[in-house]
């Protein structure tokens, strides 16, 4: 049986590249239209996965699945704003406090430990966000905090990370208790498609839809393509262990797209923002052991 930290690690290379992918995607086309046409080419490629699902689904089960799919959607909405408008190496590195997140949730509702090893990590992450947002400006102490709160796209980016961190507690309970890793994200994905494309087609019509497919090529079905193998790797992962051990790793992206992410982009400060990426790493460390 493979180890459950191989898919994790798997998870964490091709994560690095589909947020470089989708940032590239993204600095030529709205969010929601691109949201809409990497959806519906997600939606195409779970196609692939009907041999192996079953569909044999309680109600109520269903039902649970859909209520994630709304939040995912949501979530992927105000990502996508995020990322398009703020650099690359600021916004990935700020989404590593979702270990902290997802840990106080897990601890909440599926009974896992928080020990003090794990509270110094949280504050640990916390702080560490902390510093990012001062973007290695230290003059005044409550700038950073004043940074946040006046940057909507930073606070877009901590809202859809706090509905990532619940979607992740709901992916482990369902795929722990009820439905298999490939039935549970073909239902996801097609749920997703959906709503965005419903939602897109009722607010902008359907051409803007076909038009990115026009603009950015095959950009939406690489991204969905990067999408769509890390989020299987993630889910069987988080199907054989703890969800608070499962994300740290893939934490580890964040210094890839960092460095790697940064220097393509032309970003700034990609050095600093390196280091809080390896502290925060740090913190996740402390939140796992």
């Amino acid at each position: 049986m493979i180890p459950w930290y191989f898919y994790a690690i798997g998870a964490t290379v091709f994560n690095t590249a589909f947020l470089i992918t989708r940032k590239r995607a993204l600095s030529k086309v709205h969010s929601m239209n691109f949201e809409s046409a990497r959806s519906l080419s997600l939606a195409f490629l779970c196609l692939l996965l009907i041999p192996f699902i079953n569909l044999n689904i309680d109600k109520k089960v269903l039902l649970l699945v859909y209520i994630v799919s709304l939040m995912a959607t949501i979530g992927i909405l105000f990502f996508s704003k995020a990322l398009r408008h703020e650099e690359i190496s600021f916004i990935v590195p700020l989404g590593n406090i979702k270990p902290a997140l997802v840990a106080v949730l897990a601890f909440f509702f599926l009974s896992e430990t928080l020990g003090a090893r794990q509270i110094v990590g949280i504050v640990i992450l916390f702080l560490s966000a902390y510093l990012l947002e001062s973007n290695y400006h230290f003059s005044d102490f409550l700038k950073p905090i004043k940074h946040f709160f006046s940057d909507k796209y930073s606070i877009f980016f901590v809202f859809a990370l706090s509905l990532f961190s619940i979607t992740a507690v709901l992916d482990k309970f369902i795929i722990t208790n009820h439905l298999d890793v490939f039935t549970y994200f073909f239902l996801i994905w097609i749920f997703v498609a959906t709503n965005f494309n419903i939602i897109h087609a009722v607010i902008y019509g359907h051409k803007d839809t076909i038009n990115c497919f026009k603009k950015v090529t095959y950009l939406p079905v690489l991204v969905a393509g990067f999408s769509m193998i890390t989020n299987l790797l993630v889910l069987k992962a988080l199907s054989l262990t703890f969800v608070s051990l499962v994300i740290p790793i893939l934490m580890l992206s964040s210094l890839f797209v960092v460095l790697l992410g940064g220097k393509f982009f032309h970003e700034k400060n990609i050095h600093f923002r390196l280091f809080i990426s390896a502290l925060m790493l740090v913190g996740a460390y402390l939140v796992i052991i």
